[in-house]
């Protein structure tokens, strides 16, 4: 009975105009967010968020004489110190090569592949971000391994269309177990590898550096490891007088930057709009709400007035305001949320091209539209306490 008293004069026109734009906003905004958290394994740790900005790899050019002599592309200890001895030089660390031979082999679809191979590492200071997996146990034989990116594509764009082979995500090439075999020293060894990680930026084939220091122990050449490519770490990656030295010096550098950099901080302004856009849509809606929600109160105030007298409190008085409030605004935020879902399947098949699968909507995308839905609610719930609790009750006289 109380809920149909207070709920006199009740707008459906205003109420449903809030709906409707609120729904339009509340869309945008999970779009954009749903969207920014889709895309992250563009720019996470197993891609080149496995080494800073402030990384370059450093290597010497290579020339006619390089192919007489491949002395020509090793690095002296006297030039490897004269580029740490440089003011802009944070840290320099070199790659590992392998020093034995490696020989990999799978089977799939019926066909079976096999290659000669090679490995290297680098310092686990530079590896932090390479993720859970980048681990190794001698007792496990598992070797995670981390390809460049380019190989993948190779793989699908040219060997697999030629022979009429299946193309293959990077989830895929995951999921795959491969032989690798290890041989040195008179000996070998059996061992399965898996591709744990992709890099844009790295044309090489990565092994943690403790696999790599127990291979070359057990299976390697007694010969001095070749420091034929440098990482060295910068204070500030545009300092003019990093490019002014290398080129002196007829160095190639690498940074580790570029097209990756332009397309995150394109998507990011991408983002930031349509985020705008849906707090802009959103917000005249939740101005509308208040708007309606003071014309029922002011429709409404003797009769709040009299039930105030007769021992209702405010808060008894505000519940079936909050209720509907509420219900309405799960509603709207549930079928924003569809909305949402069904754009996000549009997108992520035009993303298919950038080994973004449609994979479950992620759990913080969730966790955000519940808390932003009951968020605008306990905005809402507020604004309407605030004006039952102005209410006093009609003088008696």
């Amino acid at each position: 009975m109380l809920k149909k008293l207070l709920r006199q004069n009740l707008s459906v026109p205003q109420l449903s105009g809030y709906a409707f734009t609120a729904l339009a906003g509340m869309a945008l905004i999970f779009v954009a967010f749903g969207f920014s958290m889709d895309i992250r394994p563009l720019f996470s740790s197993n891609t080149d968020g496995l080494f800073k900005s402030e990384y370059m790899i450093v290597t010497k050019k290579v020339s006619a004489i390089s192919a007489i002599n491949s002395k020509n592309t090793i690095f002296a200890d006297s030039e490897v110190q004269e580029i740490e001895a440089q003011q802009f030089v944070k840290s320099l660390n070199c790659f590992t090569p392998c020093r034995y031979s490696v020989f990999a082999y799978i089977e799939m679809s019926g066909h079976s592949f096999s290659t000669e191979m090679f490995f290297e590492s680098v310092p686990n200071n530079i590896m932090d971000g390479a993720g859970d997996n980048w681990k190794w146990n001698e007792n496990e034989k598992f070797i995670p391994v981390i390809i460049p990116r380019d190989y993948l594509a190779l793989y699908n764009f040219g060997f697999a269309g030629s022979r009429g082979l299946p193309q293959i995500s990077e989830s895929i090439v995951k999921s795959i177990k491969f032989k690798v075999v290890l041989k040195g020293q008179e000996k070998n060894e059996l061992f399965t590898g898996s591709i744990v990680g992709f890099s844009d930026y790295l044309n090489t084939i990565l092994v943690p550096q403790e696999f790599m220091d127990w291979a070359n122990k057990n299976f390697g050449a007694s010969e001095t490891p070749r420091k034929s490519k440098l990482i060295v770490e910068v204070k500030n990656p545009a300092d003019p007088e990093i490019a002014e030295f290398f080129a002196t010096k007829n160095y190639d550098v690498r940074e580790n930057k570029g097209e990756q950099g332009k397309l995150s901080y394109f998507l990011k302004i991408i983002i930031t709009v349509i985020s705008v856009i849906g707090l802009l849509v959103l917000l005249p809606a939740m101005g509308l709400m208040f708007l309606s929600i003071n014309l029922l109160i002011y429709k409404n105030r003797k009769t709040l007035g009299n039930l105030i007298l007769l021992g209702y409190s405010r808060r008894e008085l505000a519940r079936p305001y909050s209720i509907l409030v509420l219900i309405l605004n799960t509603s709207v935020g549930l079928i924003a949320f569809v909305s949402f879902i069904v754009v996000r399947g549009i997108y992520l098949s035009r993303l298919e091209v950038l080994n973004i699968e449609n994979t479950p909507v992620n759990i913080w995308t969730i966790i955000f539209v519940i808390l932003f839905i009951f968020g605008v609610s306990f905005i809402n719930i507020s604004w309407i306490r605030r004006k039952i609790g102005r209410i006093f009750p009609p003088v008696m006289g």
